[in-house]
């Protein structure tokens, strides 16, 4: 009986943990909240972060405790959302966007999002949320079709001259 117990224990706050989430807000200066978050709480959202941030944690640099917290946070299958302003976008990798399981927030409602192919249709158009914003490389194209979704969407494009991002030139 003890172990038929633990297992629904242990069942309920894998449940709990399943829809629970947390908004911390990153500080250089101080360090990151311990594993204890990852533990009660699968979505993270990442508010005030900075460019030099985004940088670090692109070049995984472990020596900076933010990054190292986050790279933990993924060891636990923690969802982060890390919200940025409108003007750190172009600062944003685009493979960062493509690849990393990180999601990138403009306010609290528009993701980034990427796609690979050089051509972009309706329909992978209108699997992205409403609001979304698509960093789109300039050899990229969008059919008609996706353009139409775009507006009915509200999916704002922001085209990159460079498919890398500013930094990474």
């Amino acid at each position: 009986m003890l172990m038929d117990d633990l297992i629904e224990e242990v069942i309920q706050r894998l449940k709990e943990r399943q829809n629970s989430e947390t908004t911390v807000t990153f500080d250089q200066q101080i360090n990151p909240p311990d594993e204890q978050t990852f533990i009660n709480h699968e979505k993270v959202i990442l508010e005030d972060t900075s460019i030099s941030f985004i940088a670090d944690l692109y070049s995984m640099k472990n020596d900076n405790p933010w990054v190292a917290w986050i790279l933990q946070g993924i060891k636990y299958g923690v969802r982060f959302f890390i919200k940025i302003d409108k003007q750190m976008v172009s600062f944003i990798p685009r493979m960062m966007v493509l690849d990393w399981p990180i999601i990138f927030v403009v306010g609290d409602k528009s993701p980034l999002i990427a796609s690979r192919g050089r051509i972009i249709s309706r329909g992978e158009i209108a699997a992205f949320p409403d609001n979304s914003i698509l960093v789109k490389y300039y050899k990229q194209f969008l059919t008609d079709e996706a353009k139409d979704i775009c507006r009915y969407k509200n999916i704002t494009v922001k085209v990159r001259t460079e498919e890398d991002c500013i930094w990474l030139k």
